[in-house]
């Protein structure tokens, strides 16, 4: 799940990572702070952020390494554990990711399937007042391992496993949408299931820098190969992307991003759920990550098409030592839809959001962002966006 921080916690990060960083090679460092959360799934919280990594030498490209250890818990009842090794280019030409987790999702969005699902406020007046008629409950037991190496120049390649225990159950209680749909026959994949995902890609990076570009390309063409007998399901996934970075005059930067995500085969509902990466696993169609001003996972569907336009412009650049110290006005416009196995894809239907914000930068994969915006259901909608790097 992707939470949203205070900004104070952030910073609390965020100093000691910028203080080291004046040194080019520094020894692993340690820091593990609570943080209070909040999501709109899961309201206030609290999690564990920090553990053991090591900043990454100048130059453009991060290339640092962290062993993460995360845990969280919220009102609701959802609780994380996970700990993560993530190197980003320690050793020369290469990167590694392993991550371990376990996951008791509790309120996990679920607004029907296909790109007509709509939210209807008298359902949930009309079930006793129940703010949780689109939640289900959703767990899971993650194994993932990944690689990538430099071919050539800024071409990688991309190798990895993973494997996941789901458990997926509509809420008890009062009538849920899930609940719903399995009764009439539109799902049935709930229960306990198993899921083995081989995965392969080719990744072409021109970027200047990965977090915060102002010119190149990074170009990614992925393949998952799900595995009967390994787990219990048997489907083929692709993803499809691209990001251009064109810079306008010298603090401004036009940028754009298309992506593609097809199926075949069968998928259920909770792993079409979770986007295909080429690294760090993201879930949902909507929310900060794909069709902003867009309920989190608002969309839910096998396919997936998005494009998105931002306008950014550097309004406040200075260092600390090696890490870049900024400050990013944005304007953005997404437009996207899903679709699912049975339906071919069409131009009509498409769903946009359309926001401004500004994101304060410090170091150079860490980020804290405001926005307001207009989305199609929740209409003025504010936002904030937490990234923490090296």
């Amino acid at each position: 799940m992707r939470w949203t921080r205070v900004a104070v916690a952030a910073l609390l990060l965020a100093i000691p990572r910028l203080a080291r960083a004046q040194v080019p090679d520094e020894p692993w460092s340690w820091l593990l702070v609570p943080l209070p959360t909040y999501s709109s799934l899961d309201g206030l919280g609290v999690e564990l952020e920090g553990g053991w990594w090591k900043s990454a030498p100048p130059g453009p490209i991060p290339t640092g390494a962290s062993i993460d250890p995360g845990a969280s818990i919220t009102r609701s009842g959802t609780q994380t554990l996970s700990l993560t090794y993530n190197n980003t280019g320690r050793v020369p030409g290469w990167r590694f990711l392993a991550i371990a987790g376990y996951e008791r999702i509790q309120h996990a969005p679920y607004f029907g399937l296909g790109n007509a699902s709509t939210i209807s406020d008298s359902l949930e007046s009309a079930n006793g007042g129940s703010p949780h008629y689109y939640r289900y409950s959703l767990t899971r037991a993650t194994g993932i391992l990944a690689v990538q190496h430099r071919v050539i120049g800024p071409l990688r390649v991309l190798a990895g496993g993973q494997y996941r225990h789901y458990r997926a159950t509509p809420l008890g209680g009062a009538p849920t949408a899930l609940g719903a749909d399995l009764a009439k026959g539109i799902v049935s994949d709930t229960g306990s299931a198993n899921s083995f995902e081989l995965r392969g890609g080719l990744l072409f990076d021109t970027r200047d820098e990965e977090v915060s570009p102002s010119r190149g390309v990074f170009v990614e063409a992925i393949g998952v190969k799900a595995l009967k007998g390994a787990g219990d399901f048997d489907y083929t996934r692709w993803a499809f992307g691209a990001n251009e970075f064109t810079p306008v005059g010298s603090e401004t930067v036009l940028a754009f991003r298309q992506s593609v995500q097809l199926a075949r085969g069968t998928l259920p509902f909770y792993i079409a759920y979770e986007r295909l990466t080429s690294w760090l696993p993201d879930d949902g169609f909507g929310g900060t990550t794909t069709l902003r001003q867009n309920i989190q996972g608002r969309w839910l569907g096998a396919n997936t098409a998005l494009a998105s336009v931002d306008l950014r412009y550097k309004y406040w650049d200075t260092a600390i030592g090696i890490s870049p110290i900024r400050l990013w006005l944005v304007l953005h416009a997404d437009v996207g839809r899903v679709w699912n196995a049975r339906e071919r894809f069409q131009w009509s239907g498409l769903h946009s959001g359309y926001g401004a914000g500004a994101i304060f930068q410090f170091g150079r994969a860490s980020m804290f962002g405001l926005e307001l915006g207009w989305g199609p259901d929740a209409h003025v909608q504010f936002g904030t966006t937490v990234t923490l790097g090296y």
